[in-house]
């Protein structure tokens, strides 16, 4: 029988087994049959290593209850685990799977796309001494049950983590890029992502120490909306919601500059965030969380939405089927503005331009942050100028909305990844060049 068929036999399974079992007092069911594949690994100096391969399937169901829910998974496909009284191993359906990847999944297949990535970046200056890619690339297969109804989807993914270190006499400097799209390693422009991270390490070679204190920042579309993501939407994730985060009961306030519009799109066109079914079998679609500064929804999944008596937003997303969902951003989205990049720059008298925003801290209920900005550049009179070397920028989500003051015409696709309780997800961030009036910026000197 084709995985497929399996997966949908299950889900029909899973479906009719959730008919008879469901509680009096339950809100909503959910379940899925999953299989998965995943290659991972570094490729750095033409030579792949640390390969990791995993493969898999599980089976979940999830019952929300009107004080509390109810989530079982096991490893393989068990249509039993949506029994309410059900032990532990059931009897699991046989599955005529492969073990191999899927062709292009395959080291022998990706290994000329990676080694053009790093031709493309040493080729860029003489400068580059070492170009590291760490890649993932994966593959799921799932049947979604949804209050009895069923729905198929097929996922895949390609992320890629690429580090360029540059050295010059006694400098090192390092770029970083992370390119992803919702496809095969094909849909990467692997070329331009090379030229692009070398760029950044060699710039970096001639950064001078960053300033410090409040200043205005610059932030970069596409990887810089990183900031937006982390800082300003996780409190509007409907458990961060009832937790009782700073947006809380705050729907129809002003909460941001009018010049924000925001929203969650799972339907961005190869974005790594996109799916058209969440994971609880809810249909992915826009959601707008800030309409010119006015806050207007909030990121729920079947739980969240029924505590807060609204409909699921469909952004019910797992790493797997053996952990339960959780309200999850998909592709943030911050709508373009009518400014230019070169008018935002030319209107800055003094300084920082983000154009690389990376990892840091974030408290997820108030917002409150300090993050790497792993490749930036001065801003003086009105011009981009000298790199400055690693520095942070510190602040609140709430002050970040209402501080911008300026957003460009321009806007990016950018890749990120997003822990939450132990769960990671890919997640895409889109967006043009923003301007932040002032953040407080670390460096080391002035």
């Amino acid at each position: 029988m084709p995985l497929s068929s399996t997966l949908r036999a299950v889900g029909h399974d899973l479906a009719a087994e959730m008919g008879r079992q469901r509680p009096h007092d339950c809100l909503a069911t959910s379940a899925m049959a999953q299989s998965w594949h995943r290659t991972s690994g570094r490729f750095a100096e033409g030579r792949v290593s640390d390969v990791s391969v995993q493969r898999g399937q599980a089976t979940a169901a999830r019952y929300v209850l009107r004080d509390s829910f109810r989530h079982r998974a096991v490893s393989g496909l068990d249509p039993t685990v949506a029994r309410l009284d059900a032990g532990e191993g059931g009897a699991r359906r046989p599955v005529a799977a492969s073990g191999a990847a899927p062709e292009w999944m395959e080291l022998s297949s990706a290994l000329a796309g990676l080694g053009e990535l790093e031709a493309a970046a040493r080729a860029f200056d003489p400068a580059v001494a070492q170009v590291v890619i760490d890649f993932e690339l994966g593959e799921q297969d799932m049947c979604l049950v949804r209050d009895g109804e069923l729905f198929d989807e097929s996922r895949l993914l390609t992320y890629l983590t690429v580090r360029v270190i540059a050295r010059r006499g006694g400098r090192v400097a390092t770029g970083f890029y992370t390119p992803g799209v919702s496809g095969r390693l094909s849909g990467v422009d692997v070329r331009a992502a090379g030229r692009e991270v070398a760029a950044r390490a060699v710039a970096g070679l001639d950064a001078r120490p960053a300033p410090v204190g409040r200043l205005p920042v610059v932030v970069a579309g596409g990887r810089g909306m990183v900031l937006l993501h982390e800082a300003c939407c996780h409190p509007l994730e409907g458990d961060e919601v009832l937790r009782g985060s700073v947006y809380a009961g705050r729907l129809g306030e002003d909460i941001a500059s009018p010049l924000v519009t925001l929203r969650d799109d799972p339907t961005v066109a190869g974005a790594v965030g996109s799916y058209a079914y969440d994971d609880e079998g809810t249909v992915g679609g826009p959601t707008t969380l800030i309409e010119n500064g006015v806050l207007t929804g909030y990121l729920t999944d079947q739980e969240s939405a029924a505590r807060l008596g609204r409909d699921s937003s469909g952004n019910g997303r797992c790493t797997t089927a053996l952990q339960p969902p959780q309200p999850r951003m998909t592709n943030t989205c911050l709508s373009a503005g009518t400014s230019t990049v070169d008018d935002i720059i030319a209107s800055t008298g003094y300084g920082i331009y983000a154009q690389h925003v990376g990892g840091g801290e974030v408290i997820e209920s108030t917002g409150e942050f300090t993050f790497r900005v792993t490749n930036g550049h001065l801003i003086e009179n009105g011009r981009v100028t000298d790199p400055v070397e690693e520095t942070t920028i510190t602040g609140t989500g709430e002050q970040v909305l209402r501080d911008i003051d300026a957003v460009a015409d321009d806007s990016t696709v950018g890749a990120a990844k997003c822990g939450k309780f132990g769960q990671w997800v890919t997640v895409g961030v889109v967006g043009p060049t923003l301007r932040v009036g002032s953040l407080l910026v670390g460096g080391t000197g002035r």
